[in-house]
């Protein structure tokens, strides 16, 4: 590959050769270190590729031997410069587009983020935005280092962090700490919390490790309720309080949920029918500003639009803000139709099955489920209920127990 570049940088020739002693005027080329490659013999001779500083060689070689040699094809780059030598807006046009890619390298036109679960790729784009570090900044002002510290103070869930610029590609790699947590935060202070209902619910199951527990298995409580108070009562030997302490309670909590499952579907629904008309369109985008086709003209609406969007880079790391932007339009027509009720069963049955699957993510245990479905005039309503068990621990700051100084100094029992 190295060599190939050479070789255009300096400029070659395809030659032919014929005469009296052609295998005479090779023996001589490499006794002389003249580099010929891409022999190939023919009728009357023999076909290669040589250097135009060996080609130069040639005039007491080709004397010698009584032989003669014809150019084919010249190639590299010296033969390119000469060939447009009378171009001076090709030249400076060329000059000028040097500039602006050396201009552009010094910005960053693309950001690629790998490693997140937690945090979603536009959560840490516009942490990036707020750093005054994201699309188009100078790559001279982003301090590396100083945003990881700053990611990882932000975020506390990402644990490793590594932010790196390439060429004009900015990675940022990130590690999380996917391990459940609670819904809250140890104070430095060690403030100290009771623990509440996050949702209402029967107590199923009950564990206490730290604070005074105020509710038991098989009760009721409604959500904010106390479940686990933070403040322990010490009493004296009379079994009057003699003091409180405070700590952040800790317990495991589970009750069964209820919720409530709403879902309508209209019984009318616009089905489209593709008609089989189709075009597709190019336009160039740089930075924000499109640069439509004025000769292309979309089909008959009504259609749909689908955008496929390429970034133009020459390597893996060298990004630019240059867009092909490839636009297809669909024609369609609109045709009014009516869900059988196998159909709206079908649907029914998918959108429930995405609700539950949205609470089995948050870790939330389905017991049981009673939902029907029911037509109306104008739609079908599903409604019903859906039966869990999940953690109901929620926190909220211990309300500090004023007492009075009697109370506070302990009983003297002398005589």
């Amino acid at each position: 590959m190295l060599l190939s570049v050479i070789k255009y940088f300096k400029g070659y020739v395809y030659v032919r050769l014929s005469g009296y002693a052609p295998e005479r005027f090779l023996n001589l080329c490499g006794s002389r270190d003249i580099l010929i490659w891409n022999l190939k013999s023919i009728a009357d001779g023999y076909e290669f590729c040589i250097s135009v500083a060996g080609f130069k060689q040639l005039r007491p070689i080709l004397k010698k031997t009584r032989t003669h040699i014809r150019i084919i094809k010249k190639y590299g780059m010296p033969f390119e410069l000469y060939h447009y030598r009378k171009r001076k807006m090709f030249a400076m046009g060329m000059i000028l587009f040097a500039g602006l890619l050396y201009y552009l390298s010094g910005f960053i036109w693309n950001i690629e983020v790998n490693g997140n679960s937690y945090l979603s790729e536009e959560v840490v784009l516009c942490f990036l935005s707020g750093e005054h570090a994201s699309f188009g900044a100078k790559k001279k002002n982003i301090d590396c280092a100083a945003l990881e510290e700053t990611l990882r103070s932000r975020y506390p869930e990402v644990i490793w962090t590594s932010i790196k610029i390439y060429g004009t590609k900015m990675t940022v790699d990130i590690q999380e700490n996917l391990l459940p947590e609670e819904n809250y935060k140890n104070d430095k202070d060690n403030t100290a919390r009771d623990i509440i209902a996050s949702d209402d619910g029967v107590i199923s199951d009950m564990i206490t490790r730290s604070g005074t527990p105020v509710v038991t298995t098989g009760m009721a409580v409604k959500k904010g309720d106390i479940l686990v108070n933070g403040s322990i009562e010490i009493l004296n030997d009379d079994g009057d309080t003699k003091k409180y302490l405070y700590r952040t309670a800790d317990a495991d909590i589970t009750a069964k949920v209820t919720y409530s499952y709403h879902d309508e579907i209209p019984a009318e629904y616009i089905k489209k029918i593709p008609t089989g008309d189709e075009k597709i369109t190019y336009q160039i985008r740089i930075l924000e500003h499109l640069f439509k086709n004025p000769f292309f003209s979309p089909v008959e609406e009504p259609y749909d639009v689908i955008s496929d969007v390429s970034q133009f880079h020459f390597t893996d790391n060298f990004y630019l803000p240059v867009y092909l932007v490839r636009q297809t339009y669909s024609g369609y027509k609109n045709e009014k139709n009516i869900y059988t009720e196998k159909e709206a069963k079908q649907i029914a049955s998918r959108n429930l099955k995405k609700y539950i699957d949205d609470l089995e993510e948050k870790g939330i245990q389905i017991t049981g489920k009673n939902v029907i479905i029911e037509r109306t005039k104008k739609k079908y309503v599903v409604k019903g209920t859906i039966e869990t068990l999940k953690s109901i621990v929620s926190y909220q700051p211990t309300k500090i127990i004023e007492q009075s100084s009697e109370e506070r100094q302990p009983t003297d029992e002398s005589d």
